[in-house]
């Protein structure tokens, strides 16, 4: 609904000759109309959003993305209705001035308790090893429909064995579905909940009280830590969430701590700092989390931190959103350095390599 409220300001005097939609309202009727505009088009591939494309007749089409492929493929179902006809690059828009000049860090941080991040992640390669390193394969023998596929993966494993053979694989896999369900949420809990993000973002903030600051966080427990300004999630009533938005714009609250509510669409000019405690290897949330604080404003210069474990998976999800985009790996001296606006030195030091994407 951010998003419908930010398109209909924006319209201004042509809401007489305009209707603005949220998708899921869209789907359930038939309308016709000659100019279709499809914000956040990449949601477009989805099996129920892609009746858009049934329900409303245009006779011409307009999408806007900030990342069109999608991990599952779909971006074809977009493809077919409407190709990408010009892509413009982050550096094309930045050297353009069409969006304000920014800097991006890989704030790379060392954690106390590393070696109980070693235990799970141990735990989870035994369990991974088992399915083969087969991620989907693993997913799936999880959950109420998973024995399906734990059949399945017992005849594979085990067809040409006896009754008891075959029923101890099926146990085994049994067992190896449940590991590997447990280790993946512990190591995740371990990434997305450390401490140590809280404190390093606590420090950026503190550093940066005279901006407009928007974090990121990947539960709401998280962004509720940073013991700075105000929470935006999808707990919220529609009614809190647009008062909390409306102090951030008039400067009654300067920080605003979001889990994924945020994400895309959100428009507020005058934030300039992105602090991100929670990725994952999606490489449109990156894009447009980056988004929200590089809104072309006179004069100003925005800064995204995110801050990631070191020798832990989330190197790897990090590796995987930002591939081809641009930014600077810093350490905590680092850091230091940029909060003080002086040049840090660049990271020499040799980051662990991961093989797998999750």
């Amino acid at each position: 609904m951010t998003l419908k409220d930010q398109w209909e300001s924006r319209l201004g005097g042509l809401n007489s000759n305009c209707q603005v939609f949220v998708i899921n309202t869209a789907i359930k009727n038939i309308y016709q109309c000659d100019f279709l505009i499809l914000d956040e088009l990449h949601r477009y591939g989805a099996d129920t959003f892609s009746q858009i494309f049934k329900c409303i007749g245009y006779k011409y089409i307009l999408g806007l993305t900030a990342t069109f492929e999608r991990l599952d493929g779909k971006h074809e179902i977009m493809n077919q209705y409407c190709p990408v006809c010009d892509t413009i690059t982050l550096l094309e828009a930045t050297a353009n001035g069409w969006v304000s000049p920014y800097n991006e860090y890989l704030v790379l941080i060392e954690v106390d308790d590393i070696e109980e991040y070693n235990k799970v992640n141990t735990t989870f390669n035994e369990a991974f090893e088992f399915f083969d390193y087969d991620f989907p394969t693993a997913m799936s023998c999880i959950g109420p429909e998973g024995w399906k596929k734990q059949l399945s993966l017992r005849d594979k494993k085990c067809h040409k064995g006896t009754e008891q053979q075959r029923s101890d694989m099926l146990k085994n896999i049994k067992i190896m579905s449940a590991q590997f369900m447990r280790a993946l949420q512990a190591r995740k809990k371990f990434i997305n909940n450390h401490p140590k993000k809280l404190e390093i973002a606590r420090k950026i903030i503190e550093n940066r009280s005279d901006s407009k600051i928007i974090t990121f966080s990947n539960n709401i427990s998280m962004a509720e830590s940073i013991g700075y300004g105000l929470s935006y999630s999808g707990r919220d009533t529609k009614k809190k969430g647009r008062a909390t938005l409306e102090q951030i714009r008039n400067g009654e609250v300067m920080v605003l701590n979001t889990v994924k509510r945020a994400i895309e669409g959100l428009s507020i000019d005058d934030i300039s700092i992105a602090i991100n405690l929670g990725i994952d290897s999606s490489k449109t949330k990156a894009i447009q989390k980056t988004g929200r604080v590089i809104r072309f404003e006179e004069g100003k210069k925005a800064e995204v931190f995110n801050i990631i474990i070191n020798d832990t998976v989330e190197l790897s999800w990090f590796a995987n959103s930002h591939k081809g985009l641009d930014f600077k790996i810093i350490d905590e001296e680092g850091l230091e350095k940029v909060l003080k606006g002086e040049e840090p030195k660049p990271y020499k030091k040799k980051i662990k390599q991961f093989m797998f994407r999750f």
